[in-house]
């Protein structure tokens, strides 16, 4: 029951935040500003004005499913429902002016839309990364998976290599005999037939269901069993790799139908536009940070009198090979001060990590901090080997290992940001990297990719500003702000064995083993 009541104590406090965020926006544009209306319409009138679209805003988050818990919403999906919500609400709101007879300006809402969508996606960054700090001791949503074959295989897995959403498998019920057959015989927790009496020994609060697990008549009786006892119930489709937005919920005499939709083909303009959003993005923020890498590059060249640039050989599209530029932040001698560090390695195997790593200079510690040394890579979109979003380009090596499914990643370019990055950027399991660049390849869209660009201008905007919290927090800065924590020389050394990884995930655990932090950044 505490769970129950903190989580309730949540959604109030972000329904609260949320609600005086819209009504200081839309309020603050109707009264404050009053752009193109100016002594026709009162400011009581605009006040006025100014609820009805935080109410309508408000009342759609609800409606899709923006509180609705765990899992937790995928940033680029709370995104996407974020945007769509205020548009429709901003539309309503129109709507009621013309209704009213109350004069509403268009400049104003191109001033509101925008502006509520800035101030509410920074807000709820704000708070994710305050929570995460602070909350480190708060337990996941405990559930079992009900089924034992490959898709409740999958199920675990997936809850396993993907802790950010919010769940915690406790265990598998179902036939003994198929769990064991699916690697899952040591999650095994009982039989259907004592399916209640289970979850409640263990103190879960949900189950997620299999699909493919169970006959019509035995699916509906547990489904069925779960809700009686008051249960939290998700249903599995069994497909994976499918955006939510490809699937719809059809009726067929008043039974739900799930309808898939096709993987539609890129065509030439949507190729053209990305492109063209690559170059015109990329000549933007080259001139807008022209002055921080032009004092970037000085740094690195007073502190050690060394290279500047650090030059690394990617896969890019269909595997093509290219020159990688970042700014240098490790000494020039990295790479043998590395055989002395040895003993320090915090890794097993080839790969080779420090949390303080000595090997970074002072100049590299800041612009690691804070991505800096990743702008460089802008012109290596204006030359057409990267894109602004798109999977991280892959070492030689792993291009080396990768299988037949891991080389759909080079149907695309790769990029400088990604799904990945945006979803589960302290997730080093290789699983999450893998499923989540498949994912983008299989789904991508040109709106997909402005989501990806909004979420990582609201990491990269929080990460700056809450630098100093962080510090405070006793966390490293650069765990908080990057991706992973990469260096040059680990990048040379990240041998990474995916087939091996694979085989190793079958036979032992279901989750599978850290991916190297350097070999994605």
């Amino acid at each position: 029951m505490g769970k129950l009541v903190r989580k309730r104590r949540f959604v109030w406090f972000m329904q609260t935040v949320d609600a005086a965020l819209l009504l200081m926006v839309w309020i603050g544009v109707f009264v404050g500003t009053n752009i193109t209306v100016t002594d026709v319409r009162s400011s009581g009138r605009g006040g006025a004005l100014g609820v009805v679209a935080a109410v309508v805003i408000l009342a759609l988050f609800h409606r899709r499913g923006i509180y609705s818990g765990r899992p937790t919403l995928p940033r680029t999906e709370e995104i996407s429902r974020l945007v769509t919500s205020v548009a429709i609400g901003a539309a309503t709101t129109v709507v009621v002016a013309q209704f009213l007879d109350w004069q509403v300006g268009a400049w104003e809402i191109l001033v509101a839309v925008p502006a509520t969508i800035v101030v509410l996606t920074l807000a709820r960054g704000f708070f994710r990364t305050i929570v995460s700090e602070l909350t480190q001791r708060d337990q996941p949503e405990r559930v079992v998976v009900v089924g034992g074959g490959v898709e409740a295989k999958e199920i675990v897995d997936l809850i396993t290599t993907h802790p950010e959403a919010g769940f915690a498998c406790v265990g598998v019920i179902g036939n003994v005999d198929v769990a064991e057959a699916s690697g899952l015989g040591d999650r095994w927790l009982g039989d259907v037939e004592d399916l209640v009496v289970l979850m409640h020994r263990h103190s879960v609060s949900g189950a997620i269901v299999c699909s493919t697990g169970f006959r019509a008549e035995a699916f509906r009786s547990i489904s069925s069993e779960l809700l009686d006892a008051g249960y939290d119930v998700q249903l599995s489709t069994g497909v994976t790799r499918l955006w939510t937005g490809r699937f719809e919920v059809r009726s067929l005499s008043h039974e739900p139908l799930v309808v898939m939709g096709h993987r539609r083909p890129l065509s030439r303009w949507e190729l053209a536009i990305k492109r063209a959003i690559d170059v015109v993005g990329a000549v933007v923020a080259l001139l807008l940070f022209a002055p921080v890498m032009l004092a970037v590059a000085a740094a690195i060249k007073l502190e050690d009198r060394g290279p500047v640039f650090f030059r690394q050989q990617r896969a890019g599209k269909d595997a093509e090979f290219f020159g990688m530029i970042k700014f240098r932040s490790m000494v020039t001698n990295a790479e043998e001060l590395k055989a002395m560090l040895a003993e320090q390695n915090e890794r097993s195997g080839p790969l080779f990590k420090m949390t303080d790593d000595p090997r970074i200079t002072r100049v590299g510690r800041v612009i690691r901090g804070t991505s800096l040394d990743e702008l460089p890579q802008l012109l290596n979109v204006l030359k057409g080997d990267m894109s602004l979003v798109g999977p991280r380009p892959a070492l030689v090596e792993e291009e080396a290992a990768f299988d037949g499914e891991m080389r759909e990643r080079f149907d695309v370019r790769p990029g400088i940001t990604g799904l990945w990055q945006v979803e589960a950027r302290s997730n080093a399991e290789f699983g999450a990297y893998k499923r989540l660049d498949l994912h983008y390849v299989e789904n991508w869209s040109l709106g997909l990719d402005l989501r990806i660009l909004l979420a990582t201008a609201e990491q990269t905007a929080v990460s700056l500003l809450l630098a100093p919290v962080t510090a405070l927090l006793g966390r490293n800065s650069q765990e908080a702000i990057r991706s992973s924590e990469a260096t040059e020389s680990d990048d040379a050394d990240s041998v990474i064995d995916l087939r091996e990884r694979a085989v190793a995930r079958a036979r032992a655990t279901p989750a599978s083993p850290p991916m190297a932090d350097d070999s994605s950044t």
